[in-house]
C-alpha cells in the first residue's frame, strides 16, 4: 500500500480537499491541535477515486512512486493516483478529534509548522492553533492561515484515539478486489464494513469566532 511521509508528497499525484473538520464560510475559525509528536507522525496515503453506490469514494493505491504501474490494478487502468493528507485534529471548540482531508501542496505547511512548534520537549500536539479560512463557500482559491495562540503540556495520551482512516474513509481493497470493479463496477461485498466518507463542506460546521488577541506566527 502506497503510504508516504511529508517529504515524499511532491512524488505522488493530485490534489483536493474535502474533510470531516470544515469551516463553512470565510473568516471562519477554530482552534485545533494537530495530533502528532512531530513530522515523523506525518503520514499521507496515494488513493484512487471511484464511484460506489453513486458516491465518490477513495480506494488505497497498492503502489509506491516508484514502483510499476503493473502493481496497482487503478493505476494500470490510468485511474489517476492522488496524493492525500488525513490529518487528525483535536478541535478545542467542539472537544472532539476530527479529520482534516487536505491535498499534498499542504505538505510544506506541514512541514513548517513542525520545524517551528516541535521539539523532544515540547511536542506539536502541545500547541493550540487558529485555522482562519479565507475563501466563500465553493471558492476553489480558498486558503487557511494558522496562528500559534497558546502551548501548555498536553500530550497525545491525554486526547482520544484518531479514528482509523485506512479501511474506514479510505476504503482498503486487495488487487483482486479492484480487478473485480474494473470488470463490474462494484467490488465484492459492494464495501460493506466501511464508513461512507462525507465530501466537501457538507461536514459538521465549525462556529465563526473572535479571534484571539494574542497571534503566534502565521503561515
Amino acid at each position: 500500500m502506497a503510504r508516504f511521509g511529508v517529504n515524499d508528497a511532491e512524488n505522488y499525484g493530485g490534489n483536493g480537499s474535502s474533510s470531516f473538520f470544515s469551516l463553512r464560510n470565510d473568516k471562519d475559525i477554530a482552534r485545533v491541535r494537530f495530533m502528532y509528536n512531530g513530522m515523523e507522525d506525518i503520514e499521507g496515503l496515494a488513493v484512487h477515486e471511484v464511484t460506489v453506490d453513486d458516491k465518490k469514494r477513495y480506494v488505497n493505491c497498492l503502489r509506491a512512486y516508484d514502483e510499476p504501474r503493473s502493481k496497482c490494478p487503478f493505476c494500470e487502468a490510468n485511474n489517476m493516483q492522488r496524493a492525500k493528507f488525513y490529518i487528525p485534529l483535536y478541535n478545542c471548540d467542539t472537544d472532539e478529534v476530527q479529520i482534516w482531508e487536505r491535498g499534498k501542496n499542504f505538505a510544506q505547511k506541514l512541514s513548517s509548522i513542525c520545524a517551528r512548534y516541535s521539539s523532544s520537549d515540547t511536542p506539536l500536539v502541545s500547541h493550540v492553533f487558529e485555522i482562519e479560512r479565507n475563501g466563500k463557500p465553493r471558492d476553489t482559491s480558498t486558503t487557511y492561515e494558522i496562528y500559534e495562540v497558546s502551548c501548555d503540556d498536553t500530550r497525545l495520551e491525554d486526547l482520544p484515539e484518531a479514528p482509523q482512516v485506512l479501511g474506514t474513509i479510505v476504503l482498503d481493497k486487495s488487487a483482486d478486489e479492484m480487478r473485480d470493479f474494473l470488470d463490474t463496477g462494484e467490488f465484492p461485498n459492494n464495501g460493506s464494513g466501511n464508513r461512507e466518507q462525507r465530501r466537501g463542506d457538507e461536514d459538521r460546521p465549525s462556529g465563526r469566532r473572535t479571534p484571539s488577541n494574542r497571534r503566534g506566527d502565521r503561515f
